[in-house]
C-alpha cells in the first residue's frame, strides 16, 4: 500500500490504539499532516475506557499541536478507518465503525491473521513512526515541519526504550530528521509526576530478582496501566537485568496486566509475554524489546483461595519466567563441533537441502574508492551495524534490494563476474545505499562508485529453515538466528556455517536442480 491509495476517500478517521503511546500518537499525527496536505480533513482519534493521563504524552500533544480526540463508540461509519500502531480485531483497540479499513503497523502478525487489502505492516521497523516515515518518503512528502520531525523522533525514542533496540530503517529516519531539541529535552524530563515516582519506588521496594537468569519482576500498586511501562523501562536501566516484568491488578478490566522489557538480542519480549500468558487467554503481543499481556482474574481466582490475586500472579510469573530460561537458547560452534548438514534437523523444521544463488545482478564498491585506507566505516547491514576499516582488500556488496554487506576482494572475484558497468541505483527506493564515516557519522552515497557484477556458478549451500532461536559462532562472533531464518553451510566446507535472515535468503537463493 502507498499513502496515495488513501486519497480516493473523503471521510477519513485515523485511529490510534486504546490508551495510546507516543509511537501511536506520532504516527497518527504524521498521517494526518500528509492527508491535510492533499486537501483532506481527517480526524485523529483514540477510543476505549481511558483517556490519556500520562504527563509526557499530555505535554507532547500540547507542545506539538496534535489534534488528538478521545471518542466513545459511535454509530457513524467512517468511509475509511485507518488504524495506526494497531490492527482492528486486536484487544488493544476498540475499533470504530467503518466501511473500508486500512492498517499501518510494525508488530508481528498473529498466526493465520488476515489483513485488509489496504495495509502496510513492516516488522523490520522498531516503531510505527518509521513505517510512516518510509511511506512519506516513498511518495515524496517533505518532512520540513520541525514539530512533525520532533514527534517522529520522540515516538521512536519511547518505543525503543531510548533507542536500545533500533533497526536499519529506524536509524535512517533518525539521520534525516531535523527536530526541536528543546522540546525533546522537555518531554524527556516530564515522564513522571511526583505521585508516579512514589508508586514506582514502592514497586522497586517489592522487586523480586533471579540472580542466575538475570530477570526481575515488580508488583505495581496502580490502576493506571501506563505506570507499568514506566516501571519496566526504569528497571531496564539496571546493569544486572536483561528481562524485566512489571504487573498490576486492574479491577475494572478483571485482569492482571503484565509489561515486559528485554535488552538482549537473544530474548524477545513478544515471545516472553506469550510464554507468560499461554493457556490463560493468550492475550499478549508486542515486539522484540517491549510487549504486554493480560492474565484473566477468573483463571487466577481458581488457584487463589485467600483472594490475594496480585501475589498469586507474581508467583505464577516468576515460575513461568524461570521455566522459560531453563530452556536455553541453542548455540552452534560449527568448526569446533565439526558441523554436518545432517545435524540441521536438531535446529530446523526439515532436512537441509541444496540451494544456489540466483543470477540477479548486484553491485560492488571498493572501500578505497570512498575513504582513505584505515578509515573506520560503518555499514548498515540486514544483521545490524558493522564497523570495518577501509582497505584495498575490502569491498561493499549491494544486493538487488539495495541492502549492503561487506566482502573481501578475493571472495568478490571468486564468486562474481566483475564489470565496468554502472550498477543502477535509482530514486525509486526509500533510501540510497550508503557507507558512514564511523567517527564523524557522515554518510557517503555508494551510487557514484557502484559497478555491476553477476554471480558465478558458485559452490552450492546446504540450507534449512530454523524452528528455534539459534546462535552460530561465525569468525569469532555469535550471530543470532530467529525462527524462520536459515541455517546454511557451504557444500564443499560444511564447517563454514552461518545464519542468513529469512528475507535475504528468499531474495538471493533458489533450490538447486
Amino acid at each position: 500500500m502507498t499513502l496515495e491509495d488513501l486519497l480516493q476517500y473523503e471521510d477519513i478517521v485515523i485511529q490510534c490504539h486504546d490508551d495510546p503511546d507516543a509511537d501511536a500518537i506520532a504516527s497518527g499525527y504524521a498521517l494526518l499532516k500528509y492527508l491535510e496536505s492533499k486537501g483532506k480533513s481527517p480526524q485523529l482519534v483514540y477510543s476505549g475506557g481511558r483517556t490519556v493521563t500520562k504527563n509526557n504524552l499530555l505535554l507532547m500533544i500540547e507542545k506539538l499541536n496534535i489534534p488528538l480526540e478521545h471518542v466513545r463508540r459511535t454509530d457513524d461509519e467512517a468511509e475509511l478507518l485507518i488504524t495506526v500502531d494497531c490492527r482492528a480485531g486486536q484487544r488493544n483497540v476498540s475499533t470504530l465503525p467503518h466501511r473500508n479499513l486500512a492498517v499501518i503497523d510494525h508488530h508481528e502478525l498473529d498466526m493465520g491473521e488476515v489483513l485488509p487489502e489496504l495495509c502496510e505492516v513492516r516488522t523490520d521497523c522498531s516503531a510505527s513512526v518509521t513505517v510512516i516515515w518510509a511511506m512519506l518518503k516513498k511518495v515524496g512528502f517533505p518532512i520540513e515541519d520541525r514539530l512533525l520531525s520532533t514527534a517522529l523522533y520522540y515516538g521512536l525514542y519511547m518505543d525503543t526504550q531510548k533507542f536500545k533496540g533500533t533497526e536499519k530503517l529506524d536509524r535512517e529516519m533518525l539521520d534525516a530528521l531535523r527536530f526541536d531539541w528543546d522540546i525533546i529535552l522537555l518531554l524527556q524530563s516530564a515522564a513522571l509526576a511526583l505521585n508516579d515516582f512514589r508508586t514506582a519506588g514502592s514497586a522497586f521496594m517489592n522487586l523480586r530478582y533471579h540472580p542466575e537468569y538475570h530477570f526481575a519482576l515488580a508488583p505495581v500498586n496502580t490502576s493506571e496501566p501506563y505506570m507499568l511501562g514506566i516501571v519496566s523501562d526504569m528497571m531496564m536501566d539496571v546493569h544486572e537485568l536483561s528481562v524485566c516484568v512489571a504487573y498490576c491488578l486492574l479491577e475494572r478490566e478483571r485482569c492482571v496486566k503484565v509489561s515486559v522489557r528485554c535488552s538482549k538480542s537473544r530474548d524477545r519480549a513478544d515471545e516472553v509475554v506469550h510464554w507468560l500468558v499461554r493457556d490463560m487467554g493468550n492475550d499478549g503481543g508486542g515486539d522484540r524489546t517491549k510487549a504486554a499481556g493480560r492474565l484473566p482474574l477468573a483463571l487466577l481466582e481458581k488457584s487463589c483461595p485467600d483472594g490475594n490475586l496480585l501475589y498469586t500472579a507474581g508467583e505464577l510469573i516468576f515460575q513461568r519466567l524461570t521455566d522459560y530460561f531453563r530452556t536455553p537458547l541453542k548455540r552452534l560452534a560449527p568448526r569446533t563441533e565439526e558441523y554436518e548438514p545432517a545435524r540441521a534437523e536438531e535446529f530446523c523444521k526439515n532436512k537441509a537441502e541444496l540451494y544456489r544463488k540466483k543470477k540477479a545482478p548486484v553491485g560492488f564498491v571498493r572501500t578505497m574508492d570512498l575513504f582513505p585506507e584505515g578509515t573506520e566505516i560503518l555499514l548498515r547491514t540486514p544483521v545490524g551495524d558493522i564497523v570495518k576499516k577501509a582497505a584495498p582488500a575490502l569491498c561493499i556488496l549491494i544486493d538487488a534490494e539495495h541492502e549492503v554487506s561487506y566482502i573481501t576482494e578475493e571472495e568478490l572475484g571468486r564468486e562474481y563476474e566483475l564489470t565496468d558497468e554502472e550498477f543502477p541505483l535509482d530514486g525509486e527506493w526509500l533510501w540510497q545505499p550508503k557507507a558512514y564515516h564511523a567517527g564523524k557519522k557522515e554518510a557517503v552515497v555508494l551510487a557514484p562508485c557502484a559497478k555491476k557484477c553477476i554471480v558465478r556458478d558458485t559452490p552450492r549451500i546446504w540450507a534449512a529453515q530454523l524452528n528455534c532461536r539459534l546462535e552460530v559462532l561465525v569468525w569469532g562472533d555469535w550471530r543470532l538466528g530467529e525462527i524462520g531464518d536459515w541455517l546454511v553451510c557451504h557444500e564443499d566446507d560444511h564447517q563454514n556455517a552461518y545464519i542468513i535472515p529469512k528475507s535475504a535468503f528468499e531474495q538471493s537463493y533458489e533450490r538447486a536442480e
